[in-house]
């Protein structure tokens, strides 16, 4: 499997300089390290993963959400992606989802959204000569994740605001209001 540091810094836990250097930086955290150490311990028992290439996981809440480069996890079975799944948690304690970065925001927002359907995506200019993106989905139930966690997810993953509406909403019970 492919990271941003040395394998060899990873099995033995000690950073060489350059790799100090990418942790004191922001370019990766202390989950990053534990997530590549679980990834490269899990590759030991499954070398069908040593394809992928990881490039950074994400924190928000109690959810971890680990990105990956496009066109490895697509090619993979699915219960070798739960098995991968299973490992990065059990080692993190975290709930996690493992995520394809798509180069193309489409597929990227399908992604994170799925099973639910994209209907829509619009760019719209603000007049502070910003840009946000408005995704129109077809079903708010069928979404898992909270939509202000995948908006905060796209804006560190792909740099860019976004906002989801919802073609039909959650119907709330007078319990949940």
């Amino acid at each position: 499997m492919e990271f941003p540091v040395c394998t060899f810094d990873l099995r033995t836990g000690v950073l060489c300089s350059k790799c100090e250097a990418k942790l004191r930086g922001g370019e990766l955290t202390q989950t990053d390290l534990t997530v590549m150490k679980a990834l490269l311990e899990h590759e030991r028992h499954d070398p069908r993963i040593s394809s992928l290439s990881y490039v950074r996981s994400f924190r928000l809440n109690n959810k971890l959400f680990v990105v990956l480069r496009e066109g490895g996890p697509s090619r993979l079975p699915q219960e070798v992606l739960e098995k991968m799944r299973e490992a990065v948690s059990r080692a993190t304690g975290l709930e996690t989802q493992l995520i394809e970065e798509f180069r193309d925001l489409n597929r990227f927002i399908q992604s994170l959204i799925a099973p639910a359907r994209v209907v829509t995506v619009n760019r719209v200019w603000l007049p502070d000569q910003t840009e946000e993106i408005r995704v129109v989905v077809d079903d708010e139930r069928s979404v898992k994740t909270p939509t202000n966690l995948l908006s905060e997810l796209v804006r560190n993953v792909k740099g860019l605001s976004v906002s989801f509406e919802f073609m039909r909403r959650k119907v709330h019970s007078r319990a949940e209001r």
